[in-house]
């Protein structure tokens, strides 16, 4: 069961600006807790399955982290922070490709067969010498799968952005089951996104949208430079553009197809003189091919000969 002790002040955005330091620390609630924080949002897919049993190898699952550590923030000439992003899949090698190719942020691994394998590896990512605050979209069920590679997960204090919105925006209270999933929500601020149902993409956007909650409270509230400057830099690091994505296999496929038949079609318009050039260059590359592959050839011959497979090459 979820610890509701770490929930932190019932997700206050108000202790969500002081750890960002859009507040004075005085005002920020449990400051000393957060102070220097590091964020690391979590989601899980297909949970349920590795949370069945201790062996991985079968459990088509995910687990993705997104990290900010709060000291990176830049300044006002630094570059724009990157979120660490990682991935993590369980089963079949099948459902590994496939979740790789939907991964935004580099490799997804696929290395894990046994949970306490996976624990270890979340465990060196994230830095326990630190405040560690979790993050997460509707984050309980994925505390709970947490949870299930090991208990020492429920020890961080939390924030939900899912918690937060309802507090934070007038649209989400309206109708709340229509607006408060995380595509929703992304939609709302304009935050760009792309291929969810990935928990390592998940994980990045959750965090980002848990930027843009922070400081969306405070669009008429008149900012000191110092206030503005972290603003400017949190929109930056939400609003930051994606990778390029991976074309899907089929995708690739596709073009393919579609570049045979065109230039099929191309060949029925063409004129004989064209024909035969285009045969005639096509004969060349071979012949060239051919040609450049003669010393390897030889190279294998003599080689056989050598061994007594053939007789002596004159």
């Amino acid at each position: 069961m979820v610890d509701t002790n770490t929930n932190i002040k019932h997700n206050s955005v108000q202790a969500l600006q002081g750890v960002l330091r859009l507040t004075p620390p005085s005002q920020s609630p449990l400051y000393e807790d957060v102070k220097d924080a590091v964020f690391v949002a979590i989601d899980c897919e297909n949970a349920s399955e590795f949370m069945k049993c201790n062996s991985l190898e079968n459990a088509n699952s995910q687990i993705g982290l997104a990290i900010l550590d709060t000291r990176d923030l830049p300044g006002p000439d630094s570059s724009i922070v990157n979120i660490s992003t990682y991935n993590f899949a369980t089963g079949t090698s099948k459902y590994g490709k496939r979740v790789s190719t939907r991964f935004l942020f580099g490799k997804s691994y696929n290395l894990c067969t046994q949970k306490e394998q996976l624990a270890e590896q979340i465990k060196n990512i994230i830095p326990e010498s630190r405040n560690i605050i979790l993050v997460g979209h509707a984050i309980r069920q994925d505390l709970m799968a947490l949870s299930s590679l090991d208990a020492g997960f429920l020890e961080y204090r939390f924030f939900d952005t899912q918690t937060i919105a309802r507090s934070v925006l007038p649209v989400i209270n309206k109708n709340m089951k229509a607006n408060e999933s995380l595509h929703n929500l992304l939609k709302y601020f304009n935050c760009p996104f792309d291929r969810l149902h990935c928990a390592g993409n998940d994980a990045n956007f959750t965090l980002r949208l848990l930027l843009l909650l922070a400081i969306y409270p405070l669009k008429k509230v008149t900012l000191q430079p110092d206030q503005e400057e972290i603003v400017k830099n949190l929109k930056n690091i939400a609003y930051n553009p994606l990778p390029a994505p991976k074309p899907y296999p089929h995708d690739i496929a596709l073009a393919r197809k579609q570049g045979r038949r065109q230039r099929k079609l191309r060949a029925r318009f063409q004129d004989s003189d064209t024909i035969a050039r285009v045969r005639a260059e096509r004969a060349r590359k071979k012949e060239g091919k051919l040609v450049a592959r003669i010393p390897e050839m030889w190279e294998i011959l003599e080689a056989a000969s050598a061994l007594g497979d053939f007789l002596p090459l004159r």
